[in-house]
């Protein structure tokens, strides 16, 4: 993608909640390879944080398999934090079906850090369009993980549910842009439908989904020429689970077994000179099944809970509320 430092990485930091990005390299040189090449590079560069953004999105619905009373409810505080796996930190450049004409400079050297890798730069490739160099491919940030904050309130209703739900109005971020997202969730007992669970007190199971959408606007200072450019972000994702669990006084363990999908956009918007207005849209999805188990202790009105999500992109799970029925 064709912007600077300070787009990228105002972006990764809106992200990062305040990770210290180091070796922001510029990654503008993409766009010397036209627009079309451009996003096939940012595409592969991005692809890590793109995908970590959805499955973080689909995490921290649930801290106990029971659901509560009519009612009872919980609010909690918590933070998902997805990882990208040891294959999301490079990819190869040859492998990406460039326009004729650009070829790696040395072709045993041909991989390259994604945003989430990290690379010196004599072992980077370098790049050239008809046997002139045009650049070495940027390193990354060596950051490969993504903590994503989570809110939420959930209420006991009628026959055995409970609905969830997560909002966050759109809120300036200084510098970092614009952010909000909102989700809602449903959650059901169906203990009472299993013969074995019914008559076990401590035994629980149910069935839950949730859906989740997050935007975001970026001001980037980007390409020379151009004017009124800037990123949005907009991810949504949506899981179904089926999970069984132990609640005891004071401890509940769990676990949950579904798929999770998830589309994220970014969007570069504006002027950006000769690379034309509104250059690329680089999309990401993310889709699959996986499961996860955890635990939550309760001290009176207070409970502490995590998880460990087992996956393509694993996620650790953490959070803190106040529990009610």
């Amino acid at each position: 993608m064709y912007f600077k430092k300070s787009g990228l990485f105002v972006f990764a930091a809106f992200l990062l909640a305040g990770v210290n990005m180091q070796g922001q390299k510029s990654v503008t040189e993409f766009l010397e390879m036209g627009v079309g090449d451009a996003k096939i590079m940012s595409e592969a560069y991005l692809r890590p944080y793109g995908e970590m953004l959805g499955k973080s999105l689909n995490g921290g619905w649930y801290n106990s398999a029971g659901v509560h009373k009519l009612g009872g409810f919980d609010i909690t505080f918590g933070i998902n934090m997805a990882m990208v796996p040891a294959a999301g930190k490079n990819f190869d450049v040859n492998a990406l079906g460039l326009s004729t004409g650009w070829t790696v400079e040395n072709p045993n050297n041909s991989i390259a850090p994604t945003i989430a890798g990290e690379m010196s730069e004599s072992q980077r490739p370098r790049m050239r369009y008809e046997g002139e160099y045009v650049l070495t491919m940027p390193d990354g940030t060596g950051f490969d993980k993504l903590p994503a904050p989570m809110a939420q309130v959930a209420v006991g209703l009628p026959f055995h549910s409970e609905v969830s739900i997560r909002f966050i109005p759109k809120t300036s971020l200084g510098d970092a842009g614009k952010f909000n997202l909102y989700g809602f969730g449903v959650k059901h007992s169906i203990k009472e439908y299993i013969p074995f669970l019914k008559h076990a007190p401590f035994m629980q199971s149910s069935v839950m989904m949730g859906y989740t959408n997050m935007g975001a606007d970026v001001d980037v200072a980007a390409y020379s020429g151009g004017t009124n450019q800037s990123l949005d972000i907009s991810s949504s994702a949506f899981t179904t689970r089926l999970l069984v669990g132990v609640n005891i006084p004071f401890l509940a363990v769990y676990t949950g077994m579904g798929y999770g999908s998830a589309n994220s956009d970014f969007a570069l918007k504006g002027d950006f000179g000769t690379a034309g207005t509104d250059p690329f849209t680089l999309g990401y999805t993310t889709k699959g099944f996986d499961f996860n188990a955890g635990l939550r202790l309760r001290f009176g009105f207070i409970a502490l809970h995590g998880d460990y999500t087992f996956g393509d992109y694993s996620m650790v799970s953490a959070g803190i509320g106040i529990n009610f029925r």
